[in-house]
């Protein structure tokens, strides 16, 4: 039986002859990350799909030194993290904010709270929540260490909660 790197030397080459037998030997691992955050078994199936999609297409890329398994587990995570983030709203303890698709659709409560921060807390706040970015790419772009982006992301969802303790005490 050929190795994941044969299979990888020849898809390489554009022989996709044994594409079949490679995903039948990585389909397991694949199925089990989407699963991981995906319950509907269809749903993981369709996104199956896509994650081999995007594979293939970025195969000259692959690097067979590499765990190529690592690589599409980790595909197929950032696949199913990215179809959460399209479909469920992102939670913060009792703070819910619906991902929005475009800035239009923000709910002005969460604007209301966003304006409680400090103009830093609110920019890695905006950045993480609504623009869907990661705490490492936010530290570079605010120059910042990422232990204290970090940090001021925990600060300011925890002014956020006590802001909205204290509202629903003024209305109660």
């Amino acid at each position: 039986m050929p190795t994941i790197e044969t299979y990888i030397l020849s898809f390489q080459k554009g022989q996709f002859e044994q594409f079949d037998d490679f995903y039948h030997l990585t389909y397991k691992q694949v199925f089990f990350s989407l699963k991981k955050y995906i319950k509907d078994t269809m749903l993981v199936e369709d996104l199956i799909q896509e994650v081999y999609m995007k594979f293939l297409n970025k195969i000259q890329d692959i690097d067979i030194s590499k765990q190529v398994i690592s690589y599409l587990t980790t595909m197929a995570r950032n696949l199913a993290i990215d179809h959460l983030r399209k479909t469920q709203p992102v939670t913060f303890d009792e703070i819910t904010v619906y991902h929005a698709l475009d800035e239009h659709q923000i709910d002005k409560d969460y604007l209301w709270l966003l304006n409680h921060l400090e103009a830093q807390d609110k920019d890695i706040v905006y950045m993480h929540v609504i623009e869907n970015m990661i705490f490492k790419d936010i530290s570079v772009i605010i120059d910042m260490p990422l232990g204290t982006v970090l940090w001021r992301y925990q600060k300011a969802m925890k002014t956020m909660k006590e802001v909205m303790k204290h509202e629903s005490k003024k209305t109660t």
